[in-house]
């Protein structure tokens, strides 16, 4: 019934690029969480840094979406680590650059 079908089975651990997106990600959405609590306290007047960590979240998202995709293609590690990876990073893309659209 299966003759001639080669299976192959992952090895062990995550693929680097995978955990590389998780801090990225993980770190963007820590930035993102700082600049809108310090805008809701202050109602708006925020110093030049808080603008500048919600820059880097967006940096960081997307290098983070691009170490994701890498992620997802290499062999080592699990589907759903690299799936999450990639969604973790593109909901902080998307509503970081709408919270920087609406701020300019």
């Amino acid at each position: 019934m299966l003759k001639g079908k080669r299976f192959k089975v992952a090895p062990k651990g995550s693929a680097s690029d995978t955990i590389i997106a998780y801090s990225l990600g993980l770190t963007a959405v820590l930035f993102m969480i700082i600049s809108v609590i310090r805008s809701i306290v202050s109602s708006g007047n925020v110093e030049r840094i808080y603008g500048a960590l919600m820059l880097s979240a967006l940096i960081m998202s997307l290098t983070g979406l691009l170490f994701a995709i890498m992620g997802y293609y290499a062999e080592e590690g699990g589907m759903t680590g690299k799936k999450i990876s990639i969604w973790i990073n593109a909901v902080v893309l998307v509503i970081t650059a709408i919270l920087l659209i609406k701020g300019l």
